[in-house]
């Protein structure tokens, strides 16, 4: 496939009703899940640390790794059991889990450079970035939820990601001229980051108000900055392994939206800012 070939495929139009139904049904069973916490709220998040797991080392066998799929499925929802256990024993805010945010970063940078690809060492190195970036990112969404006010924090992360990429798309669309990463996401432009930026910043502090959270403005105000560039960060490291792979989508499991990665890509990243602020 050439490089015209899947800009052609990855800015072709969207089936809207696909879509718009979609989120009609997803929104309030994520609200829901998110409002019930403990282990149904862990056992969704390992179902999707789980299928995001399978998406991604479906997308590194087209480039030319071969991971071993079912331990990094396993273990990627097994990440998110142990994040649950974890997340029992909170009593206050004050955890902190650098190491598994260390090796999800880790494995970001692996998965961007890709060293020893197609080598024995190879299919285990990428099972364990596969694992650490689907599992390890998604590892903090159930210690979050445990921590006070965790029902609140997550919403308010689901609602900023949300407005930062609707703002992002609508001024993209409306004002877009200067292309900011053209050689991953041909449609992503410079105003439409800023766009996305400020969007979550407004939400920021709209959330944190409907929610009833404390804290103070100027660090809500920089929250919101933060989560605008982390989520569109996310999204433009999604869109590399996508291209790398020459896929249009990661997969097919949201009908009209393509697949769980590309749904969670600008979350993950933000669910990792967010509960650092928080914890």
């Amino acid at each position: 496939m050439t490089s015209t070939q899947l800009d052609a495929q990855t800015t072709g139009p969207r089936n809207m009703a696909s879509r718009v139904a979609t989120s009609a049904v997803a929104i309030p069973v994520v609200v829901l899940v998110i409002w019930l916490g403990g282990a149904w709220f862990a056992a969704v998040v390992a179902l999707l640390a789980g299928g995001s797991a399978l998406e991604l080392s479906a997308m590194a066998r087209r480039w030319g790794d071969r991971p071993f799929v079912p331990a990094a499925v396993i273990w990627s929802a097994g990440l998110i059991g142990a994040s649950y256990l974890v997340g029992r024993e909170i009593s206050s805010g004050n955890v902190a889990l650098p190491w598994v945010s260390v090796g999800a970063g880790l494995s970001l940078l692996w998965l961007w450079r890709r060293p020893l690809r197609g080598t024995g060492p190879s299919g285990w190195l990428v099972t364990v970035a596969i694992v650490l970036y689907t599992g390890g990112l998604l590892f903090h969404a159930p210690v979050l939820r445990a921590l006070d006010h965790g029902r609140e924090w997550m919403l308010f992360l689901i609602l900023v990601t949300f407005a930062a990429d609707t703002s992002a798309l609508l001024v993209g669309k409306l004002a877009g001229r200067h292309p900011l990463a053209p050689s991953l996401s041909p449609a992503k432009t410079w105003e439409g980051a800023t766009g996305g930026a400020a969007g979550a910043v407004v939400a920021s502090v709209a959330a944190v108000y409907a929610f009833g959270l404390d804290a103070a403005v100027w660090k809500v105000v920089a929250l919101g900055v933060v989560i605008g560039i982390s989520g569109q960060l996310g999204d433009l490291f999604e869109s590399r392994l996508k291209r790398t792979a020459e896929v249009k989508d990661s997969g097919w499991a949201v009908p009209g939206h393509g697949g769980l990665l590309d749904r969670l890509d600008s979350i993950v990243f933000n669910l990792v800012v967010v509960y650092y602020f928080v914890a």
